[in-house]
């Protein structure tokens, strides 16, 4: 939202009002601390950039990989294209953003039950129902330059927060009984990971977890199992609703003329605070 707010607020006011109202022969000169904003917003700009095209070729790359190292399977009526994959990690994973695959470990395969591979194949289909590939990517945008550890953390708890609404659809679409087989088979899953690193998957939505992250979800599955914390209907999305009302009132606002000789007064009297 802050970046979709950002870009509408950019183009529907600032630039307007400086086409309009800007003199042709201006005075102005870029003073030092004008340059080093501009430099600052070129290079976090360029960085988020590079940040979306080097996550969009890791993920190519992994795709390539995995589907080298897979062969494509059927599970019931199920429509995504399901590849088995042999890897050492336990991977059940969906993978890209505008046509996702499930990739899902031989050992995994293995390991747990229909019911359970059921459950977690509807715990992935949250995800995908949420786009959280695509989010993912998107916020690497808004990511910070790692000077601060405030990405970092909003990051992980936008995660934690994206698989508790993917139990929560895979729950609504199921049943209560699936929260209780979705625990089991996360515990199942937790016990054959490997002793080394999760490997780095970008634009991932995968269902390996452990740690006291896996702790505090098992436990919020079997608050969705009792009822206690399972949403009844849809959660309302607000993104959309919001983004129009902004544009809607921007577009007002861009109409009048005297309103958008006021940004341009604002935005001059900003620059020169910083000649």
């Amino acid at each position: 939202m802050p970046t979709v707010a950002a870009v509408l607020i950019i183009f529907g006011l600032i630039l307007p009002s400086f086409l309009l109202y800007e003199p042709q022969d201006s005075p102005e000169t870029i003073s030092l601390k004008l340059a080093i904003i501009v430099c600052i917003a070129v290079f976090g700009t360029t960085t988020a950039v590079l940040r979306i095209l080097g996550s969009w070729w890791r993920t190519r790359r992994l795709i390539s990989e995995w589907s080298r190292n897979s062969v494509p399977i059927e599970i019931g009526s199920l429509t995504l294209p399901v590849f088995k994959l042999r890897h050492s990690f336990p991977v059940f994973a969906v993978v890209g953003v505008f046509r996702p695959r499930l990739f899902i470990a031989e050992q995994v395969l293995s390991t747990l039950d229909e019911n359970e591979i059921e459950a977690v194949i509807q715990h992935e289909l949250g995800h995908i129902a949420a786009r959280d590939n695509l989010k993912r990517l998107l916020m690497k945008l808004a990511g910070d330059l790692n000077v601060f550890p405030i990405g970092g953390s909003l990051e992980r708890g936008w995660s934690e927060v994206a698989e508790a609404a993917a139990d929560e659809y895979a729950v609504d679409n199921s049943g209560r009984q699936t929260a209780l087989t979705l625990a089991g088979a996360l515990i199942k899953i937790a016990r054959i990971i490997p002793d080394q690193p999760v490997p780095r998957m970008p634009a991932v939505s995968y269902a390996v977890m452990s740690g006291e992250a896996l702790t505090g979800r098992i436990r919020r599955l079997l608050r969705l199992a009792e009822g206690s914390d399972l949403n009844n209907g849809k959660r309302p999305s607000l993104s959309v609703p919001v983004v129009i009302f902004i544009f809607l009132i921007l577009t007002i606002v861009a109409m009048d003329h005297a309103s958008l000789e006021k940004v341009h007064s604002i935005s001059e009297t900003v620059l020169a605070t910083l000649q």
